[in-house]
């Protein structure tokens, strides 16, 4: 968590960090990674050497000497440097308020601790979503795009596509029933239901995204649903659609 001035969490006197600016992450689907969203080099030099001066900044900071008028320490304001380099100017600075009483990461209520990421009570890759790989199911619930390409599709099987709607309109395989994958696994569940899914109907369930990370957690949450039932069989198709189109189908969008 950084802030300035940098103070511990529920501290007021601190700066406000990224969650007290963004509150809400964005959707998962939404968010690109480099490689695929393009970034210019020289931005993150730019960028790169800002945080490096700041980093300096902090660690040969003296204590303040200065004092207002009314002979208390004057407290910093907290800005926000903005640099775009299509943008005219390039340089802007947000005043901030101060750190939000109800902050997840940085107030006295703060529920991103480090012990709640390290213990697993907080599921932070379902709080905030991922574009890069993630590995949140055991080998035998997880089958290759070219796997499952070359199952039967005579009913035995379901395919569960867990995008939104709107990338779902784009492009979907045949057969395939739209679950969006919302964040939260009692809510997928309860939207999994009212699509008529009951996974312990005998038949075989296969979970898909974009990218292999929304699915892995849906098809965990369809698991823990069951656990003990030993009925189904809900599997992750690795990789999800990007996996498609570099295994099965080259002809498949690259949105």
């Amino acid at each position: 968590m950084l802030n300035n001035p940098p103070r511990p969490q529920g501290d007021t006197t601190g700066g406000p960090c990224y969650r007290c600016v963004f509150p809400k992450p964005p959707p998962a689907d939404t968010v690109t990674s480099c490689g695929e969203g393009g970034i210019l080099g020289p931005v993150v030099g730019v960028m790169g050497v800002l945080q490096a001066l700041e980093a300096i900044k902090v660690l040969t900071s003296k204590p303040p000497t200065h004092s207002s008028s009314s002979g208390e320490e004057e407290a910093v304001r907290p800005t926000l440097l903005i640099f775009s380099a299509y943008n005219s100017p390039q340089f802007r600075s947000v005043r901030l308020r101060s750190r939000r009483a109800d902050c997840a990461a940085c107030s006295s209520r703060a529920t991103i601790t480090p012990n709640s990421l390290t213990s697993g009570s907080l599921d932070y890759i379902a709080f905030c979503g991922a574009t890069a790989p993630v590995n949140l199911l055991p080998p035998e619930h997880r089958v290759s795009a070219t796997d499952f390409s070359r199952l039967p599709r005579d009913g035995s099987n379901v395919l569960i596509d867990v995008r939104d709607e709107v990338q779902y309109a784009i492009c979907a395989l045949r057969g395939s029933v739209n679950v969006p994958w919302t964040g939260s696994a009692e809510s997928w569940l309860e939207k999994a239901g009212a699509n008529g899914l009951s996974f312990d109907d005998g038949r075989d369930f296969y979970v898909m995204c974009r990218f292999g990370n929304d699915s892995q957690l849906a098809a965990r949450a369809a698991l823990q649903q069951l656990e003990g039932a030993g009925m189904a069989m809900v599997k992750d198709i690795t990789g999800g659609f990007q996996n498609w189109r570099a295994e099965v189908d080259p002809s498949w969008p690259d949105y």
